[in-house]
């Protein structure tokens, strides 16, 4: 009897894959499309292959999973998703929706937990003659495969697709699909921040779960275990039995599968040809099922279009190439860590965590789960009654996020060590103790940096990302000082100073605010002066931070309300401090009115370097988001000029390094910094031709300055005059 079939999409899962696996395509209109355009392809290339009776997609909510509750560090080391991702969602379902395919959301789940709960319907629920294929870019379904249950995800490129059933994940890791959870609670999973058994990788993971067959049976039977091995399974058996759970698809979910709603049935062509045209998709309108080419409206081709593949490759410029090189090369070279100090540092900040862990139980009388942020509402606000200033309920619990939590601090005194804790778990969990299992068999580290994967323009990096490690605080020089220069080499830190604020003045042309920087001057003294009618010999250290949050805040299109919760006065003083900042410097404010006319008119802004960023939040209906809008209207020239700047300077720098047969490298690029490694015999040459190069790399009106520091640690520097 021939088998129905129904296909499962995690959309989450494809649309995230597509966004990061394309380069960032945008129609003639300058409509981003490369997430929904890979998405799409994804999805008419499985209905081709795999012909389905039956479809649904499932997606992610915004809406923490019980997994959040459980753990708060669970996923925390993400950086957020990017507007521009998240923007092309509503498209993506559009398709969806024309070609009547149903979709599926749940509230507190994530896309793999509603899969797996259709698939353990469809399997155990007495669906005769059904087999399902799961279509995802995620690799944690893998353990939902069973008979009659198959994975279709992509390969290492986006067009390749790999077939997954039971016998290949047999002969691939030896277990049974199922069993592929017990790995992961023990070899942990860097990408979603569950932390497994320190000391245990995947190859070891894997002979264990072979072995005993389960982390309960593991720790049944610890007896039989190598003594090293033992001790690392008991240290962390904790984490073991918690990584399981957050590891394992839960296949009950409330949702309920009703194939008549998921059956393949016909569309409206027309409705879907004319979608296609509207995203530019020519290229896939010939692989709608059932269309046609003679269907479609002739007088709406756009004559002579350009294929957007096409599109992109002739607007690749000669710097995007050399960058390119660049950026390869230094994922190549990787970055020094000392796996011992980040060993010492671990035990360090959990010697921290307990102290502040027996603390907070102290003044709250009694022990509790303080990574569960369920347990936390409830110690806070059932049994404290504790009352935020900004109460948002989320799920089954009040939140217990930073913003609320800060509204607290004044009101118990558990709150600021709650925020303590919370701070140093986080860099434990993210980068002190996930690191070493990322570094190389060389002992380096190799990120892996992204050109284009942000709409500002700035370079991105992960696996790990090293973006977000702290610059400040004692914690954060201390994970830095694991970065460690080579014998006989040091590390030499380019950093440049007040890049944004120099563009702006650059791009204003305020008279005042150039002075400033051509004078040499501090910026934030002389703002504070202005904005408190002061005289700069009595600006306080406090005026000077209240002052830089100003800058800021103007630069990043900072409202009067923002600026009154940033500074904890009244919207209407706040309103009267930013007068008086555009009175000093009335240049800033004509600049911004012109750049907001030019964004409103074209749909866009450009950098000095010719970056365009589109902003599709202005045509919005809704004020909410144009005001958003507005606001990436105003930074995103200033922020993406300053990434063109870093981004040629990195080029130069690379060209000045071959040509001249330096040893040194390029090793680091972490916001407006480069970090190189630097021979002992090499120093006092490149740092002064390190500096020349970052300040004259694209000319400002405005003089650029670059900080030099130099040492054998990322953390531990001292300045250098070039």
């Amino acid at each position: 009897m021939i088998m129905k079939k129904l296909v499962l999409i995690d959309g989450h899962a494809v649309f995230h894959r597509a966004y990061h696996a394309l380069p960032p395509l945008t129609t003639s209109k300058g409509e981003l499309v490369n997430a929904v355009f890979g998405f799409t392809s994804m999805l008419l290339r499985a209905i081709a292959d795999i012909k389905p009776d039956y479809i649904a997609v499932a997606f992610d909510r915004a809406e923490p999973t019980f997994r959040h509750q459980e753990y708060t560090a669970y996923k925390a080391q993400r950086v957020a998703a990017p507007e521009e991702l998240h923007e092309q969602l509503p498209r993506s379902k559009e398709v969806l929706n024309v070609l009547n395919i149903p979709v599926f959301e749940l509230a507190g789940y994530e896309a793999d937990d509603i899969i797996g709960t259709l698939v353990k319907q469809a399997t155990e629920n007495g669906v005769a003659d059904l087999e399902t294929i799961i279509v995802t870019g995620d690799r944690d379904t893998l353990q939902l495969v069973r008979p009659h249950v198959k994975i279709y995800t992509p390969g290492k490129s986006f067009s390749d697709v790999v077939y997954y059933d039971e016998k290949i994940i047999k002969e691939k890791y030896g277990l049974e699909p199922k069993k592929l959870i017990d790995v992961k609670a023990l070899a942990g999973d860097p990408s979603d921040n569950i932390p497994g058994v320190r000391g245990i990788g995947s190859v070891g993971a894997i002979k264990l779960v072979q072995e005993f067959g389960s982390v309960e049976e593991i720790y049944k039977n610890l007896d039989k275990i190598s003594e090293n091995t033992r001790h690392l399974l008991e240290l962390d058996a904790e984490a073991a039995v918690l990584s399981k759970k957050l590891g394992t698809i839960d296949l009950n979910a409330p949702i309920n599968l009703d194939l008549s709603k998921c059956v393949l049935v016909d569309f409206d062509k027309q409705a879907a040809i004319k979608i296609f045209e509207e995203l530019e998709f020519k290229s896939l309108i010939p692989k709608l099922p059932g269309v046609n080419q003679n269907l479609v409206n002739k007088e709406r081709e756009v004559k002579g279009q350009v294929g957007l593949f096409d599109k992109q490759k002739e607007e690749k410029t000669g710097t995007n190439h050399e960058l390119e090189k660049v950026l390869r090369g230094m994922e190549t070279t990787g970055v020094l860590v000392d796996r011992k100090k980040l060993s010492e540092l671990s035990k360090s900040i959990n010697t921290k965590l307990d102290l502040l862990e027996k603390n907070i139980y102290k003044e709250v009388g009694h022990e509790f789960n303080l990574n569960s942020p369920k347990q936390l509402s409830g110690v806070l606000y059932d049994e404290l009654h504790l009352t935020p200033e900004r109460s948002t309920r989320i799920k089954t619990h009040k939140s217990t996020d930073e913003n609320t939590l800060s509204t607290l601090v004044s009101a118990h005194p558990s709150i600021e060590r709650i925020l303590q804790y919370r701070e140093l778990f986080k860099l434990k969990s993210t980068y002190v103790d996930a690191l070493p299992g990322q570094i190389g068999p060389d002992g380096r580290l190799h990120t892996h940096y992204h050109a284009d994967a942000t709409r500002t323009g700035r370079l991105s990096s992960k696996s790990p990302n090293l973006q977000n490690i702290p610059a400040k605080g004692l914690w954060g020089e201390k994970i830095r000082s694991a970065f460690i220069a080579p014998e006989e080499s040091a590390l030499l830190s380019a950093d440049y100073n007040q890049i944004e604020l120099r563009v702006m003045a650059h791009m204003s042309g305020d008279r005042e605010l150039k002075r400033i920087f051509e004078e040499g001057e501090d910026i934030h003294t002389q703002a504070a002066a202005a904005i408190l009618g002061k005289k700069e010999s009595k600006v306080t250290k406090e005026d000077r931070r209240i002052a830089k949050i100003i800058n800021f805040g103007i630069m990043y299109g900072i409202s009067p309300f923002g600026l009154s919760t940033q500074l904890k006065i009244t919207p209407a003083e706040a309103k009267e401090i930013i007068e008086r900042y555009f009175e000093r410097f009335p240049g800033v404010k004509e600049w911004i009115s012109a750049i907001l006319r030019e964004a409103y008119e074209k749909g866009f802004v450009e950098t000095l370097g010719g970056f365009k960023r589109y902003v599709l939040e202005l045509r919005s209906n809704n004020q909410t988001v144009r005001k958003l809008g507005e606001r990436i209207a105003v930074n995103s020239p200033i922020q993406g000029t300053a990434a063109d700047i870093i981004k040629k300077a990195m080029v130069d720098i690379s060209e000045r390094l071959a040509k001249e047969d330096y040893k040194s490298k390029m090793i680091l690029q972490v916001h407006d910094e480069l970090v190189f490694e630097v021979p002992e015999s090499e120093q006092k040459k490149i740092a002064p031709m390190v500096k020349s190069v970052m300040e004259n790399s694209i000319p400002l009106s405005v003089p650029l300055a670059v900080d030099l520091k130099s040492g054998k640690n990322w953390g531990q520097m001292k300045k250098v005059k070039a």
